[in-house]
């Protein structure tokens, strides 16, 4: 009984140890992340809220006229970023949409009726009549969802 009771507060005391660790090592892992500066910017973001963010380029030390020079390529390149993202998404819906509504059909093939129903009504409340394909004008800015994330 005292071997069981020894081995008892053992685990205890392991299983505290580790559970703070886990937690003073998420703490430490936060502060960095909140203190590290981000290298790059997205292409999505807007000018005003890439220059809030600081850019490896920020780092080299480059005088005016060349800090000129090296924005115009940056814009640029977010110009065609742009560009590129609005063409795969045009090329790409309506097979984002036959795969969603496919992967939608099978779930639903193993729902009871009740289940069904239930599922298309949360479907319609979440996304909208459209099941998730975004608007009818194609724009992609309807109520569902960009990526496919969150479906079932």
């Amino acid at each position: 009984m005292a071997r069981f009771r020894k081995a008892s507060i053992l685990s205890v005391a392991l299983l505290v140890l580790t559970v703070g660790a886990g937690f003073l090592g998420g703490v430490a892992w936060q502060g960095n992340r909140a203190a590290a500066p981000e290298s790059a910017a997205t292409p999505d973001e807007e000018p005003r809220d890439r220059d809030k963010r600081r850019l490896v380029i920020d780092e080299v030390g480059l005088e005016p006229a060349k800090r000129e020079e090296v924005e115009a390529i940056v814009q640029h390149f977010v110009a065609g970023m742009k560009a590129l993202d609005e063409e795969f998404r045009e090329a790409y819906r309506p097979r984002h949409r036959a795969l969603l509504h496919d992967a939608r059909d099978s779930i639903k093939s193993v729902l009871q009726p009740e289940q069904r129903a239930l599922y298309d009504s949360l479907l319609a409340v979440r996304y909208g009549s459209g099941r998730g394909e975004g608007d009818s004008s194609g724009s992609g800015k309807g109520k569902g969802p960009p990526d496919g994330r969150g479906e079932r």
